[in-house]
């Protein structure tokens, strides 16, 4: 069985978990790192901040999960992601901002900050014709920089030897520790099953596509490949050998699904299900990563005797 051999730090420590240890090691941190990387970048791209602004994202997707610790200090993932926003909020702050001349993002609503807001002022035109949006542009990548290296930071020199060392005020033993990292998993596959996928599917009379997540940058598909790229990642860090193959099968197969929706006209920013000979298909990827959250519900939970429990996104 992988990572078998559990270590007894110190007569008086709580034992390290060696699925623990890896998923901080081998997925938190370096995902994190690349995160403050990207985004590093995104503030040295200046006003032509497309490019740049899409690996930042990507980035932010694959670690969208971890929504816990530090993460929840003061609302930096909210500043970094305010979506789903169905009242329209985002555009709204950001027309108001700019009318205005405000570019004191910082402390402001989380609703004109973060990923989502940017987007809308490097990918829709009807930013453009703001004298301030070049500098509104570098004031956002400035705070989601500013965002990230604090989470970054918060996990490397506090948190990760909270959840790693267990037997403290946040994680009492190892099980409490392997059910934030397993809760993060099902909490993120049912994100997108609900969200990702089901805010543009809507129902087969009202399809919405225009709902999809990161439409204007059509990175609708693209997020949902790099998340259930890194949420299969997790999950095979915390399972046994026989449930890590089916794993692999599982997310192998829901990855076909998407190579064959973004070969489709509308597929990449999955505009597409609006055509009913089409919206099968993303249905029936709903269905794949359904089956996914399943197995890891039916087999992982019980194997790490860890249950999922409420989790930061329930109630979006």
């Amino acid at each position: 069985m992988k990572y078998a051999a559990i270590f007894c730090l110190t007569p008086t420590l709580a034992l390290a978990n060696p699925q623990v240890d890896a998923a901080i090691d081998d997925h938190v941190l370096p995902r994190l790192a690349h995160l403050t990387e990207m985004t590093s970048d995104l503030v040295a791209a200046g006003c032509d901040a497309q490019a740049a602004w899409e690996d930042a994202a990507e980035a932010w997707i694959a670690v969208s999960h971890l929504r816990f610790g530090p993460t929840e200090v003061d609302n930096r993932a909210f500043a970094l992601a305010f979506w789903p926003d169905p009242r329209g909020t985002t555009p709204k702050t950001l027309h108001g901002w700019l009318a205005e001349g405000n570019l004191d993002v910082s402390d402001a609503s989380i609703a004109g900050r973060g990923f989502y807001a940017m987007e809308f002022l490097a990918f829709d035109e009807a930013f453009w014709e703001y004298e301030a949006t070049c500098d509104l542009i570098g004031a956002l990548a400035e705070d989601i920089h500013s965002n990230a290296v604090a989470i970054h930071d918060d996990w490397e020199n506090r948190y990760a030897a909270l959840i790693q060392e267990a037997g403290n005020d946040i994680y009492r033993d190892e099980t409490e520790s392997l059910q934030e990292l397993y809760k993060a998993v099902g909490a993120g596959l049912e994100f997108m099953i609900d969200q990702r996928l089901g805010r543009p599917l809507g129902t087969f009379d009202r399809p919405r596509p225009t709902r999809a997540e990161m439409r204007r940058s059509v990175r609708s598909l693209a997020n949902i490949a790099t998340s259930l790229d890194s949420l299969t990642e997790l999950a095979m860090i915390l399972a046994d050998d026989e449930i890590d193959s089916q794993i692999t099968v599982f997310a192998d197969r829901a990855h076909g699904r998407i190579a064959q929706i973004a070969a489709l006209e509308g597929g990449a920013d999955l505009s597409l299900v609006a055509q009913p000979a089409d919206r099968f298909r993303v249905e029936a990827l709903q269905q794949d990563i359904t089956d996914i959250r399943l197995l890891l519900a039916e087999q992982l939970g019980p194997q790490l005797g860890v249950i999922e429990g409420f989790n930061s996104l329930d109630g979006d």
